[in-house]
């Protein structure tokens, strides 16, 4: 956490370097986003690759969140987000929801900080929302009315991306896969 203190959306977005810095700001906090490890970046480069087959997803786009009823400003850094069409231009931030917004837990992120993101991506209106913990193979899905959690066999699917179905041990078998050489 860098801060403790509520700050506006105006005054964050005016901090210098907080692309740099991999600022966000949750509900009113600045955070600090860790820096990927490599399993975290190979989940959402295989994640956003498969998302993409059904639309447009991108790796850590920057979200910007007006205050809402009485949640705070926003703007945080999901890992991969997912628009079935018409994403934002390739210059803009992320103005309007997603339909899929996944979060990869890193080592260290309590579940209070992963639900505090789940909670604003919710309220910001995407229709799903992916945790993903690698460290325990499963996968947390959000929607705004059911939370599941998956394992195994169990298929991450979900209406927000018609046509996509993967088992959580196929998601996980990718990330071990090693590439052979020629």
């Amino acid at each position: 956490m860098v801060t403790t203190t509520r700050m506006s959306l105006e005054d964050f977005l005016a901090l210098p370097d907080i692309d740099e810095r991999r600022l966000e700001l949750i509900d009113g906090e600045v955070c600090e986003k860790m820096s990927p490890r490599w399993g975290h970046g190979r989940i959402a480069l295989i994640i956003g690759r498969l998302l993409d087959e059904h639309g447009y997803a991108s790796v850590e786009p920057r979200a910007i969140i007006p205050q809402q009823g009485n949640r705070n400003p926003s703007s945080p850094l999901p890992d991969v987000a997912f628009y079935r069409d018409e994403p934002p231009a390739e210059d803009e931030w992320m103005t309007r929801p997603p339909n899929v917004a996944v979060e990869i837990v890193s080592p260290g992120q309590s579940h209070a900080e992963m639900r505090a993101k789940v909670d604003v991506y919710l309220a910001f209106g995407v229709e799903s929302v992916w945790v993903i913990d690698a460290g325990q193979s499963l996968v947390d899905v959000y929607e705004p009315e059911s939370r599941r959690t998956l394992s195994g066999a169990d298929r991450l699917a979900s209406p927000a991306v018609p046509g996509f179905a993967l088992s959580v041990d196929d998601l996980f078998a990718m990330l071990r896969r090693t590439k052979k050489s020629s």
